[in-house]
């Protein structure tokens, strides 16, 4: 055999032996019994996970209103008073902190859901649709 065929041997068996072991590990996201869900129950824990995410997304929203209610605060009592002194520059450093959380929190995409990619898998795999 030349040393091109060999190579493909041991490749191509290498392979064979770790397809199964890459089938056999869960998929992120995935829980037991996943596999006997309805079409029904998928669509009950994706809409599930969906509010999960949107009460995630209120909280914290909530807290950087309080942040933002909080610096505010600190800058008009700095400012009523005497101005721009060290309680000024703190209360403007603390502003522009805040403002570059909000931003770098704006523009980051939202984290990965494993839970809600496997449901919509899970969907697609069983052939769901939605009914009227």
């Amino acid at each position: 055999m030349t040393i091109s065929k060999v190579l493909i041997s041991a490749a191509s068996l290498g392979a064979a032996l770790w397809i199964p072991c890459a089938l056999a590990a869960d998929p992120p996201g995935a829980l037991p019994g996943d596999a006997a869900l309805t079409c029904e129950q998928i669509y009950a824990q994706g809409t599930a996970e969906t509010q999960r995410e949107q009460q995630e997304r209120a909280r914290k929203n909530d807290e950087m209103k309080a942040q933002s209610r909080a610096t505010g605060a600190l800058i008009t009592g700095a400012m009523l008073t005497g101005g721009m002194g060290g309680t000024g520059q703190a209360a403007q450093a603390a502003a522009e902190a805040g403002a570059d959380r909000q931003m770098a929190m704006l523009n980051a995409p939202p984290p990965a859901n494993p839970r809600m990619a496997h449901l919509k898998q899970l969907w697609a795999q069983k052939h769901c649709v939605m009914k009227k």
